[in-house]
Formats: C-alpha cells, sequence, structure tokens
C-alpha cells in the first residue's frame, strides 16, 4: 500500500528502477506510524510481480501476487523481531536472531525460484543485537545479482554504522496536518484530532488509537491524577504493568511535557494532551520544575533501554512513585 503522502519516495524509487539504478540494499526510516513498513511490502511486492503496472504498482492477480498475499512467495524473506522462546512476559523483548539472519544469508545466494529477484526486508531492523548486525554484513557486501534487502527502521541510531552506511537511506517524515486529518477522517477514525495529537502527527499510530488504547491511556490518566484527589498513584502500577509499556510511556513523556509547556507558555502553551487541559493546569500549580524535568530524563532513560528486560510492576511503582514527587 502507497499511501498519499508517500508519492514522491514512490516516484524516486521508480525512477531509479527505470534507469537500472537500483540499490541492492535500502533503509526507511522515520518515526513509527508513518507507514514505512506497508511501503517496504509494496515495494518488495512490486518487484516481485510479473506483471506490474505503468507506476510500478504490483498487478495483485499474476502468480507471484498471489504466493506474495497468501505470505508463500519463495524469493520473499520478512523477518520480524520475536520474543526469547518459552517467554510469559506481558512486554517481552523482541530481537531478531541471529540465526534467522544467518538462514537469510544463504536463502539469498540461492537462485530465485522464479528467476527473477530475491527481496529481503528486515522489519524494526534496529531490534537486531550487535552479532546479528554483524552477521547481516556479508549479505550487504555480497547480495549477489537481482537482490534486493529492505531495512525498516524508527530507531536508525540504534543500528551500527556499518549497516547503515551500506544502505541507501529514505526518509519518510510525517505528512501535513491537513492531510493526516483528511486521511483520517476517509478512514472514519473516531476523535481524530486528539489521536493525531497523541500521535505527533503520524497517521497509522493515530488509525491505532483503538478503544483498548483509550482505555489504556485512561487508566494512565487515573493513576497521574490520583495525587489531586490525596490518593497514591503506585496502586495502579498493577494494571499498568499489564499493558504495552511502549505507547505508555510515550503518553507518560508527553504529560510530563505538557505541564512543562503550562509552566514556560501559560495559557499560550500548544498541549499534546488538550483535551486534558484542565487538569494539566491543576497539577501544574503544584510541580517542581526541577524534578519534573529529572522524571522527563527518568522517562526517557527507561524508553532507550528498550531491549533490557524489565520487570514492569516494579518499573511503574518506581515511575508513578517519582511521579507523587514531582
Amino acid at each position: 500500500m502507497i499511501y498519499t503522502w508517500q508519492k514522491e519516495q514512490w516516484r524516486q524509487i521508480s525512477q531509479q528502477r527505470e534507469q537500472n539504478r537500483l540499490p541492492h540494499a535500502m533503509l526507511f526510516t522515520g518515526p513509527a506510524g508513518t507507514g514505512k513498513k506497508d511501503f517496504a511490502l509494496a515495494l518488495a511486492q512490486s518487484m516481485l510481480c510479473k506483471t506490474p503496472g505503468d507506476n510500478g504498482i504490483a498487478c495483485g492477480h499474476c502468480d507471484s501476487c498471489h504466493l506474495f498475499n497468501a505470505g508463500t512467495h519463495p524469493d520473499l524473506k520478512h523477518l520480524q523481531p520475536t520474543p526469547p522462546e518459552n517467554s510469559r512476559s506481558a512486554n517481552p523483548v523482541l530481537s531478531i536472531k541471529i540465526d534467522t539472519l544467518r538462514e537469510l544469508y544463504r536463502a539469498l545466494n540461492e537462485t530465485s525460484q522464479f528467476g527473477g529477484y530475491r527481496v529481503a526486508l528486515i522489519e524494526d531492523a534496529d531490534k537486531m543485537p550487535v552479532n546479528a548486525a554483524n552477521s547481516l554484513l556479508k549479505t550487504l557486501e555480497e547480495p549477489g545479482q537481482d537482490t534486493l534487502l529492505v531495512l525498516v527502521s524508527s530507531h536508525p541510531h540504534r543500528l551500527p554504522v556499518t549497516i547503515r552506511s551500506r544502505c541507501q537511506s529514505v526518509r519518510f517524515a510525517v505528512p501535513a496536518e491537513s492531510v493526516a486529518m483528511a486521511w483520517l477522517q476517509q478512514e472514519k477514525v473516531a476523535n481524530a484530532e486528539t489521536a493525531l495529537k497523541l500521535a505527533h502527527g503520524a497517521p497509522l499510530l493515530a488509525r491505532a488509537y483503538s478503544e483498548e488504547q483509550q482505555e489504556h491511556r485512561t487508566t494512565l490518566l487515573q493513576a497521574l491524577s490520583a495525587g489531586i484527589k490525596g490518593e497514591p498513584s503506585f496502586l495502579y502500577a498493577e494494571k499498568l504493568a499489564q499493558m504495552p509499556k511502549e505507547p505508555l510511556l510515550r503518553w507518560l513523556q508527553d504529560w510530563a511535557s505538557d505541564i512543562g509547556r503550562l509552566l514556560a507558555l501559560g495559557e499560550a502553551a500548544n498541549l499534546v494532551n488538550e483535551d486534558q487541559r484542565k487538569l494539566l493546569e491543576t497539577r501544574a500549580k503544584s510541580v517542581d520544575n526541577r524534578k519534573l524535568y529529572q522524571f522527563i530524563d527518568e522517562i526517557t532513560r527507561l524508553q532507550r533501554a528498550e531491549g533490557i528486560a524489565l520487570n514492569q510492576q516494579l518499573l511503574w511503582e518506581n515511575l508513578l512513585i517519582s511521579w507523587d514527587n514531582v
């Protein structure tokens, strides 16, 4: 699928194909929720399609497209991060295993079964451990003929320079607000304006702001406002520990940053949580500025420790105790 805000990237890559200048490795970067993976899949299908259209989009009808859509195309390798074997954690640490990459290297050096391109797509490529990333270097240095390797990452700085330097980088930015809102309205997304603010303008994250996520955010807001009612917020830690950590941390950081904006700009502040302005203004009256920014730093450290297994309930107990002390 090519979204309306990705037309320029598609045009540039199509031009490279027409001129036989397509690189053997590409790195798709940009904020989460901008559609990088869908673009990569559309490109992979196009490369494998027997009768792509004039715009390079796959036909969707040939034998190759049928196999692609069924997830059984022999010339496509799609790697995704997986949890550790036998993991029972509600929030397991995901990673791309070195054995999977070694198998990929072997597959890309075999003859194409359809007599065309062999395509490999590595989703969330930054979740490769260092030793796994190093094993990918051989594939990048000896890709073989008619081979395309596409890495997708919202955090490319986590990839080794040796990997990044061997890929052509393609950047996907957040679209203009008007473009994103038009698309969300077309998708019939409820509370689109609030969802887009919480997603920092990323349309696919805004669309994913489902009823379940709204319930998760409501629980987090109850925890953050507990102190106003004279209740300890850490009592919500057990509930929060059962929810996906990444969006909760992002919302928590936005909440603290909104208070910082209110302290600096007052009524003129442009807030991510605009729908909660009154509650934020109430909380801002009792905040210690220095402790607030120390709290934001604490959240940032936890976000950077994404690949480290942590006790989720202890994490939230510590965070909420810190919040009560801000």
